[in-house]
C-alpha cells in the first residue's frame, strides 16, 4: 500500500493470504494460551525463588497501587491480543468459507482497532531487555513461557503481515 496516496502497489493473494491469516492467527491463539499458562522466565535472589508468567507482573503492579497501570498491561499485553487474534481468525474463517455473516464486518473494524494495541511482540523484546537487566541482580532462567511468548511474537507478525483488510471488506461486502 503506497504511504502517501493509499492505492495497492502489490496484492496479498487474495484468499490464498486469507488462508495464511486464518492459520497464523489460529495458531497464534494457541500459543496465547500457551503463553499464558507457562511461566516465562524464574528468578533466584539470596536463595528465593519466584516463578513468573506474563500476568504476574500484572498482578504485582495492581497489589502495590498502580492499577491504571496494571490495566493496560492486562489489556495490552493478554486481553488485546487475544481479541485481535479471535477477531481476525474470525474474519479470515469467514472470507475462506464464504460465510456473509452480519457480524463480520463489525469484528473486521474491531480488529483494525486492536491492531495497534496488540503489543506481544514488543512485549517479548522488552522481556529480552529486563532480563539483562535482572541478570545484574540474581540468577534469570528461562523458562517454557518463554519460547512460547517467541513463538507468539512471530506468529502474531505473521498474522498482521498476511491479514488483508481491504480484500477482506471487498469479500464480506460481496451480495
Amino acid at each position: 500500500i503506497c504511504s502517501r496516496c493509499g492505492e495497492e502497489l502489490k496484492g496479498t493473494g487474495g484468499v490464498r493470504a486469507m488462508q495464511c491469516a486464518c492459520a497464523f492467527s489460529a495458531t497464534a491463539l494457541v500459543l496465547t494460551l500457551l503463553a499464558n499458562v507457562y511461566p516465562v522466565l524464574s528468578f533466584d535472589v539470596a536463595g528465593n525463588s519466584q516463578e513468573n508468567l506474563i500476568f504476574t507482573g500484572v498482578e504485582g503492579l495492581w497489589a502495590q497501587g498502580y492499577r491504571g497501570i496494571a490495566s493496560l498491561v492486562f489489556f495490552s499485553a493478554i486481553a488485546a491480543p487475544a481479541l485481535y487474534l479471535s477477531t481476525v481468525f474470525f474474519v479470515s474463517a469467514c472470507c475462506c468459507l464464504g460465510w456473509r455473516l452480519r457480524s463480520a464486518i463489525p469484528m473486521l473494524r474491531l480488529a483494525e482497532t486492536l491492531e495497534s494495541w496488540n503489543l506481544i511482540p514488543v512485549f517479548a523484546v522488552a522481556c529480552v531487555v529486563s532480563v539483562v537487566k535482572l541478570d545484574t541482580l540474581g540468577q534469570v532462567t528461562w523458562e517454557a513461557g518463554a519460547f512460547w511468548m517467541a513463538l507468539l511474537a512471530v506468529f502474531t507478525l505473521l498474522t498482521i503481515q498476511f491479514f488483508n483488510k481491504r480484500h477482506a471488506m471487498v469479500v464480506l461486502q460481496k451480495p
